[in-house]
């Protein structure tokens, strides 16, 4: 199993990684705190430094981005990825996880899914390895049967050959995935001799003496010999009769003898290995009926991912994936007091090292440990605790510089913020006691609240809402039956809150009375029976004004008057009008002058006074009472 290594250059080469960049429409894209995150700020983006992974296995690291205040949770859609440390989380960060080995020839495919979006990870098969046993054997002169054992991957084909004709394959001729081959050796009346059977890439020997190798002594110089890491070649001198034939052979995989493996009487063999990646080894080869033994030592090179790791102020834990030859072992150890090996302090192979840090009350530090020879390292943030003054600050909704910060510390301190509209002018870090200024931006929406982190203590800002609205229409006039009025629609931003309220008893909301960002509010009229009326509506913070029209009406009774020549006082004229309806009595002839009720409101009486007729004939004159017309009619003298 091998690390999964973070490489740029391979990074970019990747198009999935392009898919998973997703820009959020807030927490993705910006670091605004609000009173309340929405689902629609809390999205993230995603990346692996590495989408494919080797057929070992190993250990890698999905990047998580989003909002500080944005929780996550992570899952793992398939066994083979597991470990995901830590599963859930808050903000930016990192999850790591472990592969396991993929025991097929197939590449396969698993998701690290994070708040609903995807990290797709590939891994490639393990590709269709063949290995024998035994890999050689030796047999007497007399005719003989034996069986070599395939082992494979499922799904990876092989077939089994005779390279020689005293050598038959007489059972399991082929597969597909573990079989066993059985092949019959003729009997020898010559020379001893060797002879192969292929299967798949690989080459199996057979040995078998002469009938006179009873007869025969064999000797080999020497008789095991030592090899580097890095391979080679040792030579093995073989002492006999000149009569006497024989054979070598290598019995494991990574041995093998350079040129021809026969002769008769003395002679020389050249034995190879190949290079060692692994824990020191050791392998035989069958020498003319002799076993020469080659020790090989081991070069366990290791890597560790990731190499370093920043811890916060509260401690934490972490891991960190070894990667290293099967069977190579390795241990783990922590040089720092803070820093605990949890798991891990010892393994074979590839494996996992978990480790926890203590919480920093001091200034920032570093630690390592020390895993398969690597060395990993632990940055932990500082401890700075100090007192600053004020602690909040209310903003307008307009855009400002808030008031400065005062720090009292004893020790080097930072000061950040993940809101956006809040910008550190000045005072983004110290020692000692300092000061921080900072401006904001104007907020066109509802109010909000965000934070400035100042030597491990929260000062706060908080902004009036910026909600401008306005209403189209401003103002209608509706008639004196009233009824459902045309509806006011209200443009404001989205998020801002807003009510309508009737200020007159006769104007009632009926929709609207109360809505967030863009709506309409609707009301309805009640009919009048008295003077035009004017009444309002306080909708958004703004004034629609509703005018209706007047709905008097009125009657006299009578209607006219039959007087005679002398000059009199009319008797009463009644004026009937709704409560509130104005109306005049006024005289549209000389002879008649009002006397009474020259004006009134509602109900009332109207007299008048006549001249003495001395004319010749009669006359007729007229009144103008509350908008009709009375008629006076006075005889001649």
């Amino acid at each position: 199993m091998s690390s999964i290594r973070f490489s740029a250059v391979r990074l970019t080469s990747l198009a999935w990684v392009a898919a998973l960049a997703l820009v959020a429409a807030a927490c993705g894209s910006s670091s605004t705190t609000s009173s309340g995150p929405t689902p629609v700020k809390c999205q993230v983006s995603l990346s692996l430094p590495l989408s494919t992974v080797d057929a070992t296995g190993g250990t890698g690291t999905l990047n998580v981005s989003t909002s500080a205040e944005c929780a996550w949770s992570a899952a793992s859609s398939v066994s083979w990825i597991s470990g995901l440390t830590p599963a859930s989380g808050q903000g930016q960060g990192q999850v790591q996880f472990q592969v396991a080995p993929n025991p097929g020839p197939s590449p396969r495919q698993g998701d690290i899914t994070l708040n609903g979006v995807t990290a797709r990870l590939s891994q490639m098969g393990v590709g269709c390895r063949i290995e024998l046993d035994p890999r050689s054997r030796s047999f007497e002169a007399g005719a003989a049967t034996g069986t070599v054992a395939v082992t494979t991957a499922a799904g990876c084909p092989w077939t089994a050959t005779s390279n020689d004709p005293w050598l038959a394959v007489t059972a399991g001729g082929s597969g597909s995935a573990n079989g066993t081959v059985t092949y019959s050796v003729a009997s020898n009346n010559g020379a001893a001799r060797a002879g192969t059977i292929s299967i798949g890439d690989q080459t199996f020997v057979v040995t078998q003496s002469s009938p006179t190798a009873a007869l025969c002594q064999y000797s080999i110089a020497p008789t095991s010999a030592p090899l580097g890491a890095g391979g080679g070649t040792t030579a093995v001198a073989i002492q006999t009769d000149a009569s006497c034939s024989w054979a070598a052979a290598s019995n494991v995989a990574w041995l093998a003898v350079v040129g021809v493996g026969t002769g008769s009487g003395n002679g020389n063999v050249t034995v190879s290995a190949q290079a060692n990646t692994g824990p020191a080894r050791a392998g035989t080869l069958t020498i003319a009926g002799q076993t020469f033994t080659v020790n090989q030592a081991g070069s366990c090179t290791s890597s560790i991912n990731p190499t370093s790791q920043s811890i916060g102020i509260g401690g934490g834990t972490g891991q960190v994936g070894v990667t290293i030859a099967a069977g190579c072992a390795w241990t783990s150890s922590s040089n720092a007091s803070w820093l605990t090996i949890t798991a891990g302090a010892s393994g074979t192979g590839n494996g996992q090292v978990s480790f926890s840090a203590a919480a920093n009350t001091g200034a920032a530090r570093s630690g390592t440990l020390t895993i398969a020879g690597q060395t990993f390292t632990v940055n932990q943030a500082g401890s700075c605790i100090g007192s600053i003054n004020p602690t909040s600050f209310n903003a307008p909704a307009t855009a400002g510089t808030g008031p400065q910060v005062s720090v009292t510390a004893a020790c080097a301190w930072t000061a950040t913020t993940a809101a956006a509209w809040i910008t550190i002018t000045s005072g983004a870090s110290g020692s000692g006691n300092g000061t921080v200024n900072f401006t904001f931006a104007a907020n066109t929406g509802p109010a909000r609240t965000g934070t400035i982190s100042v030597a491990g203590q929260t000062f706060t800002v908080n902004q009036a809402a910026g909600c401008a609205a306005s209403i189209n229409p401003t103002s209608q006039t509706v008639g004196a039956a009233g009824g459902t009025a045309t509806s006011v629609a209200v443009t404001s931003t989205a998020g801002c809150a807003w009510t309508a309220t009737s200020n007159a008893s006769w104007i009632t909301i009926t929709q609207g009375a109360s809505g967030t960002g863009n709506g309409s509010v609707t009301f309805t009229v009640a009919a009048t029976t008295g003077p035009e009326r004017t009444g309002t509506l306080t909708i958004a913070g703004q004034t629609h004004t509703v005018t209706q029209t007047s709905g008097c009406t009125y009657s006299i009774n009578p209607t006219s008057h039959n007087l005679s020549d002398a000059a009199q006082t009319s008797p009463a004229i009644s004026v009937t009008a709704g409560a509130g309806c104005t109306w005049t009595a006024v005289s549209n002839s000389g002879f008649i002058t009002i006397v009474e009720g020259a004006s009134g409101t509602g109900n009332g009486t109207v007299r008048y006074s006549v001249t003495k007729n001395n004319g010749n004939n009669s006359r007729t004159g007229t009144i103008t009472i509350a908008g009709l017309t009375f008629t006076v009619n006075q005889a001649r003298d």
